[in-house]
């Protein structure tokens, strides 16, 4: 993959003065994992510690007749075995995060009940000396199922006869619908003069980390301590739902996360095979210990993305965007998992476009499939390619340049802050700036004028684009309220001095490649004055940080920044009272410069941070009224969400003979506002962009429709993409400050999953104008390109029946 870095000249009005914040700086994380001493949870073995294996029902949807497990127990070296029953007798079913609005509680328990809704969802555990014998113990298992009518298409599972999953909830496959709209966009669409719209398939894929989900859980009765080392991103969250699902205080609760090694949104709430784990652990007094296979992670772990969008856009004959609809089902699979369903494609509906009449509908809709959870984007880059697709469609319609025509129906900075029609309000921006910045790097104007013919090889090249807007962390606390979630939209943080003349940061979010431990010690650093290998990071763990939220959403620098830079404040005007004491001067006369405080105009008189630090901890020599020990914790909450925005631009040369293509080049630009460290995120936005080609271009999660079964559930058929498989990638970058965050700060880890799909669609359908080629359905791959050009198109038409008025629709009466 090259790169080419052509970042602009940053606007860095504000509290940045020493530079720190904004430099590159080493990776505070690097020194461990590279020499091999990351400590994941697979490396967490404890003395006595026995393995776990679960036992999955083969079916999509099976009644549990009889379960029989006398032969598994009395296999030598098993220790323990849980079946449905057990769990239902000493649990609470698993709490859900972030509910969907309106939405029945359906009462999910660790091991499935009388019935399993989707093929591996856990049927009975089993505890043994090793997991070889666990997982022999497991054959042994006599499960006697029932089969029972399946459904695995989302749409289908809507329709009237279909199997209900829940029947003893709901009375059809309809989990909950929600609506949020603003202005008349019917009446609008029926003045416009054109109207372009079209049903938009979006593939289920899973995020895929390199390391699997894992749990270590051990137990100490006398202390009535539960120690919980696991994989994941919510350390305090995890903690949360086990003490709500097992029965305890969250006091008798240790979480530890200390490498994890990728989430991706995947790693979020627990997961049955964490309360499993406990639950054995307690029973048997000694540690146990799990961790999935890849077999279980593509049929266990929750998948993401799947669902299918009725999008319209309705504008007048120059092209200016008069409303914009999105009705969307979006597949849950067999539960609602701690995340659920995405939102994020009605809170960006329209992308950074003006409308004032719009609308959003989703139905959340139950499938004897793997639950849906979140995923690097949540909901993006699946409204990005309906709207961006229609974009360039319209152009076509109007014989209009599709740059120009993004242009004209882009906010303008003077124009923001902007609420848009689902509620969203935009902060602020230059998006048409990055579509000019695209089209000019990937050279459209010279490719505009340039015939549409055919190269010496036989292929056509075109040019296509995506812009975009990314909602980054959370409006507030009310704004989640409202809508159930289990959690806050702050961060909280403690700082403390040492002895050695360091401070030390104490936070819940895990480190889980995203270099929060380095962009936390900028921060520091930059605010407190002292030198950024001077400050260290201890992340992941419940006993020794504040309670806090944790790191999902892109939502961890904006808020976590905050809490840094208060706390950071306050650690630094103690410090400096405590050296003006020592140097017998003005606190205001003085400055905190890397490992001393002096005067600031005489660097001769100062004192070094060791000795204030040991002066403050030891309480000796501080002067009347303050009290020993220096130590700050902060809780801070963001005033808004931050939007991230940009365009990209794909390259591509398609052979209309085969519907073979390449991507020849791809240009990114982006605005994450502030940037903490370049480098970190030019590999944050390449990363994304990885996984948004895998999920545009070559991945897929499918389930055969007879017999309900996850087809191509390994990595032998799974095809994510590799180095190789990735285009050349130039990254450019403005830098707007977001008026909402401290420092000015968007967020970054997320951005590069929304615009691969549509931008290389479009490039593809650019290339094949000629021949009306229209793409509609991720992932795009050669073959459906060949069927596009040959008519043998395997979608489904625009059904108006699957797109109900907003009269009809069941609400669940919030917006968003």
């Amino acid at each position: 993959m090259t790169t080419v870095e052509r970042p602009a000249a940053a606007d860095r009005s504000g509290p940045v003065t020493r530079g720190v914040i904004g430099s590159w700086q080493l990776r505070k994380e690097d020194d461990r994992l590279l020499r091999g001493d990351g400590r994941f949870t697979d490396d967490v073995e404890p003395a006595h510690v026995l393995h776990m294996a679960v036992g999955r029902c083969p079916y999509p949807h099976a009644r549990i007749v009889r379960i029989d497990t006398s032969a598994a127990e009395q296999l030598e070296g098993v220790k323990h075995v849980l079946t449905g029953a057990d769990v239902r007798a000493a649990t609470e079913p698993l709490g859900v995060l972030r509910p969907v609005p309106g939405a029945p509680r359906l009462p999910y328990y660790a091991l499935a009940q009388d019935v399993a809704t989707h093929e591996g969802q856990p049927v009975v555990s089993v505890v043994a000396t090793s997991r070889h014998v666990a997982e022999d113990a497991l054959e042994l298992v006599d499960v006697e199922y029932e089969p029972l009518p399946h459904v695995v298409d989302v749409l289908a599972a809507l329709e009237p006869g279909a199997p209900v999953l829940h029947p003893d909830v709901l009375d059809s496959n309809l989990l909950a619908a929600n609506s949020d709209g603003s202005g008349d966009p019917e009446a609008r669409i029926r003045e416009a003069d054109v109207v372009v719209e079209g049903r938009f398939r979006i593939n289920r894929v899973t995020a895929l980390p390199m390391e699997t989900r894992a749990v270590v859980a051990e137990w100490r009765p006398g202390a009535r301590e539960l120690t919980v080392h696991t994989s994941t991103q919510v350390p305090h969250l995890i903690r949360k739902q086990l003490a709500e699902s097992l029965r305890l205080q969250e006091s008798d609760i240790r979480a530890v996360a200390s490498d994890v090694g990728g989430g991706f949104g995947l790693k979020l709430g627990v997961f049955p095979e964490d309360v499993l784990a406990c639950l054995h652990a307690m029973a048997l007094r000694r540690p146990v210990k799990w961790t999935e296979d890849r077999a279980e992670h593509f049929r266990n772990s929750t998948h993401a993305r799947e669902s299918v969008h009725d999008y319209r856009i309705a504008a007048d004959a120059e092209g200016r965007i008069l409303a914009m609809t999105d009705v969307y089902a979006t597949d849950i699979g067999g539960w609602n998992s701690p995340f659920g369903s995405a939102q994020l494609s009605s809170v960006v509906l329209n992308g950074p476009y003006r409308v004032t009449d719009g609308y959003a509908e989703r139905r959340v809709t139950l499938t004897n499939k793997t639950p849906i959870g979140a995923y690097r984007g949540y909901g993006q880059p699946e409204v990005n390619f309906a709207y961006e697709r229609l974009m360039d469609t319209l152009a076509r319609r109007l014989d209009l340049d599709p740059v120009e025509l993004r242009a004209k129906n882009m906010l303008t900075p003077a124009e923001l802050p902007w609420k848009n029609p689902t509620g969203a309000v935009y902060d602020s921006g230059d998006y048409e700036k990055c579509l000019r910045m695209a089209a000019e790097a990937i050279g459209w104007d010279a490719h505009r004028g340039t015939p549409r013919t055919p190269r010496a090889d036989g292929r056509i090249r075109g040019i296509g684009f995506s812009s975009f807007v990314e909602r980054t962390g959370y409006a507030s606390a009310r704004f989640l309220a409202r809508r159930g979630s289990q959690f806050g939209a702050h961060e909280s943080v403690t700082l403390r001095a040492n002895r050695s003349g360091g401070i030390d940061v104490w936070t819940g979010v895990s480190t889980m490649g995203q270099s929060a431990e380095t962009a936390f010690a900028q921060v520091v650093s930059e605010v407190f004055g002292i030198g950024y290998d001077a400050v260290k990071v201890h992340a992941g763990d419940t006993s020794a940080s504040p309670l806090n939220t944790g790191a999902f959403a892109s939502r961890t620098m904006i808020a976590a920044s905050g809490a840094l830079k208060e706390a950071a404040e306050e650690l630094a005007a103690k410090t400096l009272r405590l050296a003006a004491w020592r140097l017998e001067s003005d606190p205001e006369l003085l400055e905190i410069a890397g490992p001393v405080v002096r005067r600031r105009d005489d660097a001769s008189v100062s004192v070094t941070l060791a000795e204030v630090f040991g002066t403050a901890i030891t309480g000796q020599g501080i002067p009347p009224g303050e009290e020993p020990g220096l130590e700050a914790t902060s809780h801070f909450e963001p005033a808004d969400a931050a939007y991230s925005f940009g365009t990209a631009a794909a390259l591509v040369a398609v052979d209309p003979g085969t519907g073979e293509f390449e991507i020849e080049r791809f240009v990114m630009v982006h605005d994450a506002g502030t940037v903490v460290n370049p480098t970190v995120v030019d590999g944050q936005v390449r990363g994304a962009l990885a996984q948004g080609f895998g999920a545009a271009l070559t991945e897929e999660l499918r389930y055969d429709a007879e017999t309900g079964q996850l087809v191509n559930g390994s990595m032998v058929d799974y095809f994510p993409p590799t180095a190789a498989d990735l285009p050349p990638i130039e990254l450019l970058h403005t830098e707007v400050p977001s008026p909402v965050t401290p420092f000015g700060i968007r967020g970054v880890g997320e951005v590069g999953t929304i615009p691969p799909g549509a931008a290389v669609a479009n490039a593809i359908c650019d290339a094949l104008a000629d021949f009306g080629v229209e793409l509609d359905t991720l992932p795009i791959t050669p073959e459906a390109v060949w069927r596009a050009l040959s008519g043998r198109s395997d979608g489904q038409g625009f059904d108006e029946e699957l797109t109900p008025t907003r009269e009809n629709l069941p609400d669940g009466g919030v917006g968003y």
